[in-house]
């Protein structure tokens, strides 16, 4: 059975593995045949890499972070970004999650690339995600689901008026994901995102040094994880918070 879990994981981190690497091809504008047919190569000295390199995470290890053949330094992100995938995959596995939701994480783990190298997500990309997590709502259509998301949404609206505090395609994303799972679910969402988004920007601002005004935070990364959490541990911690307020 380990070895099954095993596979498991692996499927994720090498989705994550592809993605990077289809993306990377984009943003190089390489022509569409060759997104998928080119053999991947190393981005400083171009040698093709082979079998062994690009083994999602144990590929690194491997090499120690290096290019084999160049000695150039691999992105940290790349073996970081398919360990994450792997473990949601597991995880979702482990909890009978709906297959619908690897589908769902799939869109998160490329608007999250986006959101990290760009500090920005594409605009249609957005749209499609959003058009995604409906289709999804109707095929598994339960009203109960959107009052939150819809009030939060409009909340969101009205404050960015005042005071932008989130991105129109964060707000959307927030809407999407709000209308696939439970209302108790959302709120530890939500709140969930923002308390990762708040460590995070207090952590970098202390590290350069620079106004928590002034820091730019990718927020779909952690609506990422704040989501993944909520799906397999949502109904769990809004048991243990009610518990705590009828101490």
């Amino acid at each position: 059975m380990i070895i099954f879990y095993i596979c498991i994981f692996f499927i994720g981190a090498a989705l994550a593995s592809f993605i990077n690497a289809t993306l990377y091809r984009i943003e190089k504008e390489f022509k569409w045949k060759a997104l998928l047919t080119q053999n991947s190569h190393c981005e400083e000295c171009g040698h093709t890499l082979s079998w062994i390199d690009l083994l999602p995470v144990l590929g690194f290890l491997i090499n120690k972070g290096k290019c084999k053949y160049c000695n150039a330094k691999v992105n940290i992100y790349y073996p970081i970004s398919e360990f994450v995938l792997g473990i949601i995959f597991l995880f979702f596995f482990l909890y009978a999650v709906p297959f619908y939701m690897y589908v769902v994480i799939l869109f998160l783990f490329i608007l999250s690339t986006y959101d990290i190298k760009e500090l920005g997500i594409p605009k249609d990309l957005t749209h499609i995600f959003l058009a995604l997590c409906l289709i999804i709502f109707i095929f598994t259509f339960d009203v109960t689901k959107i009052y939150f998301p819809i009030a939060i949404g409009i909340f969101l609206i009205l404050l960015n008026i005042f005071k932008k505090s989130f991105g129109l395609g964060d707000i959307l994303i927030i809407l999407g994901l709000g209308v696939l799972i439970s209302k108790e679910q959302f709120i530890i969402f939500f709140w969930l995102s923002i308390i990762i988004a708040l460590l995070y920007s207090i952590l970098f601002m202390i590290r350069k040094k620079i106004d928590i005004k002034k820091a730019k935070v990718p927020m779909v990364p952690f609506l990422s994880i704040a989501f993944v959490i909520a799906i397999i541990y949502g109904e769990v911690l809004w048991g243990h918070i009610l518990k705590l307020l009828q101490m």
